[in-house]
């Protein structure tokens, strides 16, 4: 089925255009969230979506790409459900539902959980586990899905890593269809794109078709992708679009979430660069996603910028230095292996080397005898 393929690509130049010429309305869409997964290749005992990337809960960070475009959320807990429910509610965002899927059988009944909050024509489904995702994708999956009227549209990348646990797109001249990555059996080279996990769907179609997805003989789960398959055999309209693998990745094991979190970190360091930030060796800088750095200011390696800090202009953050939850003004130097913690730094202040400046300090330069002044907060 190369044709489907071709027209993706042209849809995705197209929305270029149209994404940055007019504003795109997501009132006809609703999210659904899968997050009730054991993670059991996390092999930890915890659900991987509560791992911190860059300060953020893994699964913040789809969550909050859909808040931004305004589009209601319905996500579906199960494992550990108390702790990912707490975990998004401190963020404070709007227009968020909670169902509890009570068995794991499946995606496809994970979606058929959320089955009593559908209002609107068409919902958007997703892996709770894509800390890389972005709005633009998800703009550019509806404009294509409404644009070719198809009843089901969904997110695919070129992966031949063979060690991937992503589902197949194998498709001919007739038909295309998802196999899960546990049953395929070809050669990933022959079928080169994987399934992202990211997917539109039409919601009369989702209701027509979800009973007739069939329990799986060998995990006795329901596959959601198997929708694909059943609107490709009744000769319904199926779209995908095409987009980078490293733009939607999933995370199941320790490996991904480092290989997530390294894009993430390139991302931050690459946007602070843009803005006037020095990095010396940046692959050993780690930074935050709530962190603000002023333009002019250096960081030396091995620097580690955490939670809500805040580094004004023309600071200097000398190498193998922690500045966790705190604010500097303009003009601060921090020299050496030094520690700051919840903390406020004055402007032109000088801290270290190997200072440990402890939780609720206020320190300020004195400029009448060169000495620093510190108060506890």
């Amino acid at each position: 089925m190369r044709s489907y393929l071709i027209l993706s690509l042209t849809i995705l130049l197209s929305l270029s255009y149209f994404t940055q010429n007019q504003e795109i309305s997501f009132d006809r869409v609703q999210a659904v969230v899968l997050a009730a997964g054991g993670s059991t290749r996390f092999k930890t005992g915890v659900t991987k979506l509560s791992a911190p990337i860059c300060g953020q809960a893994m699964v913040l960070y789809p969550i909050k790409a859909l808040s931004v475009l305004n589009i209601p959320i319905t996500v579906i807990i199960g494992f550990q459900k108390e702790l990912v429910q707490n975990i998004i509610m401190q963020a404070t965002l709007n227009n968020i539902t909670f169902i509890e899927q009570k068995k794991q059988r499946g995606t496809g009944h994970a979606v058929l959980c959320s089955q009593p909050t559908w209002y609107t024509d068409n919902i958007l489904i997703m892996n709770g586990d894509m800390p890389l995702i972005t709005t633009e994708i998800i703009t550019t999956l509806w404009k294509a899905h409404q644009s070719n009227k198809a009843v089901i549209s969904f997110v695919i990348a070129p992966n031949v890593d063979p060690n991937g646990a992503y589902g197949r797109i194998v498709y001919d001249e007739n038909h295309i269809e998802i196999v899960e990555a546990k049953h395929f059996t070809g050669s990933i080279h022959d079928y080169p794109f994987i399934n992202a996990g990211i997917y539109l769907v039409n919601k009369e179609f989702l209701e027509d078709s979800l009973g007739s997805i069939e329990q799986n003989e060998q995990t006795n789960e329901f596959y959601l992708t198997d929708l694909v398959h059943i609107a490709s055999k009744n000769n319904l309209r199926v779209v995908t679009i095409d987009i980078p693998f490293d733009s939607v990745r999933g995370v199941n094991t320790h490996r991904e979430l480092a290989d997530a979190e390294n894009i993430k970190q390139k991302e931050l360091i690459e946007h602070w660069m843009k803005n006037g930030v020095r990095f010396y060796k940046p692959e050993t800088v780690q930074i935050d996603l709530d962190v603000t750095i002023g333009a002019g200011t250096t960081i030396g390696c091995g620097v580690h910028l955490l939670g809500n800090t805040t580094v004004g202009k023309f600071c200097r953050i000398d190498q193998f230095t922690t500045i966790e939850n705190s604010t500097l003004n303009a003009h601060v130097t921090v020299y050496a292996n030094s520690l700051i913690e919840n903390s406020l730094i004055e402007s032109h202040a000088h801290v270290g080397p190997y200072a440990h400046i402890r939780t609720q300090t206020h320190l300020t330069p004195c400029a009448e005898d060169l000495v620093i002044k510190i108060k506890h907060i």
